[in-house]
């Protein structure tokens, strides 16, 4: 474990933040046990997440994507859009739009 000398304000929110929860890939699905959404291996290394439809992710980009819809107030929301190609204020539009047709 690494603990850092000196406390930083970033540092102290991560640090009172929850852990984020785990997102799980099994037999070709990525679910995790907080959220309804998921993402579905449909072959050649593409994975399509619920709401993203139009979309193919890699593997490494479908998990960003579970990651904005479990946690979606960490502060690492804006790195994981980014990885998707968004900003996180679009990527946390999309995760509510979907929520709310649901």
């Amino acid at each position: 474990m690494n603990i850092p000398t000196t406390w930083s304000r970033d540092i102290w929110r991560r640090a009172a933040t929850p852990a984020i929860p785990a997102v799980q890939v099994v037999d070709g699905r990525m679910t995790s046990e907080v959220t309804e959404h998921r993402a579905v291996y449909v072959g050649d290394n593409e994975w399509v997440v619920d709401f993203l439809p139009g979309r193919t992710l890699t593997q490494a980009q479908a998990k960003a994507a579970m990651q904005i819809a479990v946690a979606p107030a960490q502060l690492e929301v804006q790195r994981w859009a980014a990885a998707i190609g968004m900003t996180s204020a679009e990527a946390l539009g999309y995760v509510q739009l979907s929520e709310v047709s649901s």
